[in-house]
């Protein structure tokens, strides 16, 4: 052993293998929903966007910036 250690940052967080584009179908494991991504983190949006696939801007809900919540879903 050469009694050097080595860590990594962040190790244990999440690493998103997937970034939701906009149109992007998703399966967000927060709400148990899948939703068509309308829109994404930004200069003026902190979170994702999504809106069920059916429409309805008054059903729409937030998901977490890092996407960390969210899974491409089958179409």
């Amino acid at each position: 052993m050469s009694g050097r250690s080595t860590t990594h940052a962040g190790a244990h967080d999440p690493v998103p293998t997937w970034t939701p584009r906009l149109g992007d179908l998703a399966y967000d494991s927060a709400t148990d929903q899948v939703g068509v991504v309308v829109d994404t983190p930004g200069a003026e949006v902190q979170e994702y966007r999504l809106r069920p696939e059916s429409g309805g801007a008054e059903c729409e809900w937030a998901a977490a910036a890092d996407g960390s919540t969210l899974t491409p879903a089958a179409s």
